[in-house]
């Protein structure tokens, strides 16, 4: 990214230095010019360099104290183990000092301390040496030795962090420099070009005063002429006269309409003094012109200052806020009498965003972006930009939303990924297990003693593998489901006896119903034992007396909502962010596979619906499942007269259900595993509807036989079904979500 950024920035110095205006008011500064920029793509150069070579040290480093983080949950291990001899718990004492301090120098933040961990190091190193040390120990210390100082150095591989760290900002610190010379240069310019103008308007000024002069003394004269001259030459001047005093008296009063002929007086000073007027007129028709785009910027400038989304304040060069729209108080959380009175930096230092101010180092003079956070969790955006006279002009734009967002989407997209891997592992593991149960029965009814222990293991293994295979199914979203209509509040009416008796003594137990039925189509056996583990985790986290409480409801959106929320300890955002992944727990020790609330989620998603997890260390937990709501008429099909379907699976449970709902409903199916076999026969049939996976296994996906059908079958209903919540290039097409049930086809087709 630095390096495409550079890249950017070169091009657009390039454009700088090649349009800068040759010619300037006073002083040349074409050569400052080519000397910043000279000295601006020196700093680039030198940034990319040194974060190029940040990487490969980054990178390095991180093999490094990987490996060591290892040797001390290692050495940690075995010096906490009961029964160890002094001497020897000594010796491991030395070795797990050692190793913490390594760890120390790979995170050092100077050179010092670097220096200062390294001595600690050898010390320990020369306390050790005449020590016996066993063969573990001999061992451990010949790995940690190998890790520390070769093919390459701990310490000297953080130095060289440092050092290369230190470069990098050095160089962004010259490019912010130079940049704010090119600003101070263009600043000039446009004060001499500032000048430039006002010199010009003064000229303009005594050009109107002087042609004002000038048609005075011309009507002077033209009136002492009038007075000696003949009665035809009184009689033509006085006429014209009057005419070109009338018009500017209507001109005077405001009335741009006013005009005078063209063809009278071509070449006397009659004409002289209808060419003056026209001249002046026009430059009154050019200054109200003026005027009006003056009034229409101002009022756009007000319009957008007034209602703009994002918080916009002004400072003086004292730091004091002179401006500020509406929005800035929204966003800050404020009313207006309590944002500052004093300097706006100060204010900051001392609200809910201290911590974050304080930690950025924020002053009164900052120029660029950055992000505050406050105590309860708001996250705000904030730019300021340098004016003329020194103030600035502060941006502030509220994170929060963008930040919890964006969070959501790369748990999801992690959560996918994991799902996606589990799901195919979970196949070729089953398959594996398969053949190996099968073996084993094979072996067992050719042996004359059936009892063999080694079989029985084998057995065992196999069942306990497939186990775990099934639940990677449920995480994966590949279970065998068989949904029903269930009301949830008579499910979980059902379930209460069983709760209480798994609860410890000291947990209360509150359930909320709703007063109306929530219908859903779901398994009821997968979501008894959904609700249930929900039930048990939250058991688990209450270490004395508390309480859980599971409430049925439902959302903003017409989802059906299960809640449950305990008092237990809550989590760190470091574990709930990896909550539903598989395999991940907390109770290592108390027995726990870490696959519980994995498959929860997974069942959950596979039904159409979603997990919802908020947590707190100290403030208990609430996780909550929501599902889409379904009516006791949403399974009644809608018969379309014999239609023809061709839909194209290459899974075959699925192909044997979506066959089932469209039948079902009413349509003659055509079924195909091959995309490219689905596609001959849209080049020779008409359908009514067309329905693809969107993942077949092949160079060809669902996309492509959808997009054969729109010629030989122009009017079909054309769906894609897939099991990701959002397919890009899909647009043109309906979208079904797996699982597909009939209820989710019947609101599709019937759309």
């Amino acid at each position: 990214m630095i390096e495409q950024e550079g890249s950017k920035l070169l091009s657009v110095l390039d454009g700088v230095q090649l349009n800068w205006p040759t010619a300037t008011f006073d002083v040349d500064q074409n050569a400052d010019v080519d000397a910043i920029i000279q000295s601006m793509e020196l700093g680039v150069n030198d940034l990319v360099a040194a974060s190029a070579a940040l990487d490969g040290w980054q990178a390095e480093l991180r093999g490094k104290i990987a490996r060591l983080g290892a040797q001390r949950e290692t050495a940690t291990a075995v010096r906490t183990t009961d029964g160890v001899d002094v001497d020897v718990r000594l010796n491991w004492w030395s070795l797990h000092s050692m190793t913490a301090d390594a760890l120390n120098a790979a995170y050092a933040g100077n050179l010092i301390g670097v220096g200062e961990e390294q001595r600690h190091y050898q010390r320990e190193r020369g306390v050790l040496e005449p020590r016996p040390l066993t063969a573990q120990q001999d061992r451990f210390l010949a790995e940690l030795e190998e890790i520390v100082w070769g093919p390459s150095v701990v310490f000297e591989l953080r130095r060289q962090e440092l050092a290369t760290n230190l470069d990098a900002q050095n160089a962004l610190f010259r490019i912010w420099h130079d940049a704010n010379r090119i600003n101070l240069v263009a600043s000039a310019y446009a004060d001499q070009a500032e000048v430039f103008l006002a010199d010009e308007r003064g000229a303009s000024s005594s050009t109107i005063s002087f042609t004002r002069l000038s048609m005075a003394a011309i009507s002077i004269i033209s009136l002492g002429l009038a007075l000696a001259a003949a009665l035809f030459v009184s009689r033509y001047v006085t006429f014209n006269i009057t005419r070109v005093s009338e018009a500017m008296v209507r001109l005077a009063s405001g009335d741009r309409t006013s005009a005078l002929p063209r063809k009278i007086g071509a070449g006397d000073e009659i004409g002289d003094l209808f060419r003056s007027f026209r001249i002046f007129r026009a430059n009154a028709l050019r200054l109200d012109r003026s005027n009006r785009q003056l009034d229409q910027r101002n009022a756009l400038f007000e319009k957008v200052f007034t209602n703009i989304l994002d918080g916009i304040a002004i400072t003086d060069q004292t730091g004091r806020i002179t401006a500020r729209n509406p929005a800035f108080a929204r966003i800050l959380n404020h009313a207006n009498d309590g944002l500052p009175k004093g300097e706006f930096v100060s204010w900051l230092h001392a609200s809910r965003f201290k911590n974050s101010a304080a930690k950025t180092g924020m002053e009164k003079d900052h120029r660029g972006s950055l992000e505050l956070t406050s105590v309860d969790g708001q996250h705000l955006e904030l730019r300021a930009s340098k004016l003329p006279d020194d103030g600035r002009v502060w941006l502030l734009s509220g994170a929060t939303e963008r930040k919890n967002m964006t969070d959501r989407l790369q748990q999801i997209e992690r959560i996918e990924t994991l799902g996606k891997m589990a799901g195919d592992t979970a196949h070729d593991f089953a398959n594996i297990l398969s053949t190996i149960r099968t073996h084993a029965h094979l072996v067992r009814h050719g042996k004359a003693e059936v009892q063999d222990p080694s079989l029985a293991a084998i057995e065992s293994s196999v069942d306990y593998g497939s186990l775990l295979v099934e639940r990677l199914l449920a995480f994966a979203r590949k279970q065998n489901l068989a949904p029903e209509l269930i009301d949830l509040n008579t499910l979980v009416e059902g379930l209460v006896e069983l709760i209480e008796i798994g609860l410890k003594q000291d947990v209360d137990l509150t359930i909320t119903y709703t007063d109306d039925a929530l219908w859903v189509l779901a398994d009821p056996g997968q979501l008894e034992s959904a609700i249930l583990n929900l039930a048990m985790n939250a058991n688990h986290a209450i270490e004395a007396r508390g309480s859980i409480e599971i409430t049925l409801g439902k959302t903003k959106d017409d989802q059906a909502m299960i809640s449950v929320w305990d008092t237990g300890k809550g989590m760190a955002d470091e574990v709930k962010k990896r909550a539903i992944e598989p395999f991940f727990t907390t109770r290592m020790n108390e027995g726990g596979t870490g696959l519980g609330l994995s498959i929860v989620y997974g069942f959950i998603l596979q039904t159409g619906g979603d997990l919802r997890i908020e947590s707190q260390i100290g403030r208990g937990s609430t996780i909550t499942a929501t599902l889409p709501m379904s009516t006791l008429d949403e399974i009644a099909p809608c018969v379309p007269n014999g239609q023809r379907a061709l839909m194209v699976e290459d899974d075959q449970k699925t192909r044997q259900v979506v066959v089932g709902i469209l039948e079902n409903l009413g349509y003659d199916a055509a079924v195909f595993a091959d995309p490219v076999a689905a596609i001959d026969e849209l080049s020779v049939s008409t359908f009514e509807l067309i329905i693809s996976d969107l993942e077949l296994g092949g160079t060809l996906d669902g996309r492509d036989v959808l997009s054969s059908g729109t010629f030989s079958s122009p009017e079909a209903i054309k769906v894609l079904m897939s099991g990701r919540h959002h397919v890009e290039g899909t647009e043109a097409y309906d979208f079904v979500r797996k699982p597909v049930t009939q209820a989710k086809m019947a609101a599709l087709l019937n759309s």
